[in-house]
Formats: structure tokens, sequence, C-alpha cells
């Protein structure tokens, strides 16, 4: 489990929040997003909606992805690792 601003956010709250953000860029209902869906192949994201994804991902979660971190995302559950990862790095320094 991940902590943020003072709550408990588990892997389930962050992949709820990620595709709740896909959501918003893409039209699917969040329940019909599979953890293991590919951007491109199978949510049909373009480049353009790949940066817009990373900026509301950075924005909701309050992070930084930096652009090497990026171009490792290809699925819903690398970006969930990835919002783990940096939550637990800002929470390790703070």
């Amino acid at each position: 489990m991940t902590t943020m601003e003072g709550s408990t956010m588990d892997t389930t709250a962050i992949t709820e929040r990620v595709k709740l953000i896909l959501t918003a860029k893409i039209g699917m209902a969040s329940d019909a997003i599979a953890s293991d869906a590919r951007f491109v192949d199978d949510l049909e994201l373009d480049s353009l909606d790949s940066v817009e994804l990373v900026i509301a991902t950075e924005k909701e979660f309050d992070i930084a992805i930096h652009e090497e971190r990026f171009e490792e995302l290809k699925t819903v559950q690398d970006v969930v690792r990835l919002v783990q990862e940096l939550l637990a790095a800002r929470n390790a320094v703070a």
C-alpha cells in the first residue's frame, strides 16, 4: 500500500483513478478497461493521447513523470506501478 496525503492508497484505488482518467479521455467505461490493456493496441491511444494521459496522471497524483519513464508506459498496469513507485519515493522523503 502507498500512503498519500495522510491516507492509504492501495493498488485498487490507484488503478481506479487511472481508469477514470482514461474514461474521461477515451469515453470508455472504466469497468471495461482491463489493467493489462495496452494503450496503443487495445485502447487505440495515439502519441498525443499518451502525453495527455501522463499530464492528467501527474495532476491527479501530484507527481512528476520524467520523459524516459513516460516511454516505458505501455499498459494501465504500467502506469499504476509507476504511480505507486513515485508516491512511495515521495513519502519516503517526507
